[in-house]
């Protein structure tokens, strides 16, 4: 033992303390069983770092290093009010994001309680229990995939809203100013 607690442990590739360095290094590793996976979080950006700094308005990658939920969110930005079909088209934009991340993390929801469900963890970690707890955590998941689905439907009454508060009243007033009857609403039984 050290003198901080802990038991005196070599480097990987050194030979332990007082023994002669033939081929053997001493002590020996034992490989892990279970399948290890690289996950990248950020893409190399133009200029060659990692990090996702950028030099501008539009971001530091091309657009062939984009996510497309990269994509569609810098085509959410880009869009500037000008007329009422730049609205419509933000309301489309956010809504089509919306229905890609509700179908990514739903998916990624999934395959999360899968692997979860799986897991073999310490003696007392039992297996209905493990697919238990693997439902609890992925089901976090899913909530935020509702969340998404939301944020889609969001934009699309956004966009109706704006139709019914701001086009209609003025393309009634249109008609109106130039003499021409609003067209006849739909009824039912009567003549």
């Amino acid at each position: 033992m050290t003198t901080n607690g802990f038991p005196n442990q070599t480097p990987r590739n050194a030979t332990p303390p007082g023994s002669a360095s033939s081929g053997s290094t001493g002590r020996t590793r034992h490989s892990h069983k279970e399948k290890t996976y690289n996950v990248n979080f950020s893409a190399k950006a133009a200029g060659g770092d990692a990090g996702g700094s950028s030099s501008g308005g539009g971001g530091g990658a091309s657009a062939a290093d984009r996510h497309q939920g990269d994509r569609l969110i810098h085509a959410i930005e880009r869009i500037e009010f000008r007329s009422d079909k730049d609205i419509l088209a933000l309301a489309k934009a956010i809504n089509h994001l919306g229905r890609e991340l509700y179908l990514i993390l739903g998916m990624r929801a999934e395959e999360l309680n899968g692997v979860l469900s799986q897991y073999k963890g310490k003696w007392y970690t039992f297996g209905t229990q493990s697919r238990i707890k693997a439902r609890l955590v992925s089901a976090h998941l899913k909530v935020s995939a509702e969340a998404a689905k939301a944020l889609g439907v969001g934009a699309l009454k956004m966009a109706h809203a704006f139709d019914r508060h701001f086009v209609k009243p003025e393309q009634e007033a249109k008609q109106r100013r130039n003499g021409k009857t609003a067209r006849p609403t739909f009824t039912i039984g009567e003549d």
